[in-house]
């Protein structure tokens, strides 16, 4: 059990996170990373996998203080259902960092 499962009516009010939060929400967008690289099978699995930080991700990209307050349970919801289109910018991008030729340094 979650610790914040005995508080389903948990709200997000302000950012940042709070560190145990953060914490969560940063595991859960590993595990959902994975499942949708798994899903769209990107050209550059590796590179894409090596632009991946989740950190970021939930820092900068997730929640926008517009969106505030957010229910906490709908918030970790919102991972699932937007990490997609950043998994493919991702992979959008490895495919470019591929296709560059090398520097001549």
């Amino acid at each position: 059990m979650r610790k914040n499962d005995m508080d389903s009516h948990a709200v997000i009010s302000a950012l940042p996170l709070t560190e145990a939060d953060r914490s969560e929400f940063i595991e859960t967008a590993n595990i959902v990373f994975e499942a949708v690289v798994d899903r769209i099978e990107p050209e550059d699995r590796e590179l894409t996998k090596a632009l991946w930080d989740a950190e970021h991700y939930v820092d900068h990209h997730l929640l926008t203080p517009d969106m505030l307050p957010i229910s906490r349970d709908y918030a970790l919801s919102l991972i699932d259902a937007l990490l997609v289109h950043h998994v493919i910018d991702l992979a959008t991008e490895a495919d470019k960092i591929r296709s560059r030729p090398p520097s001549l340094n």
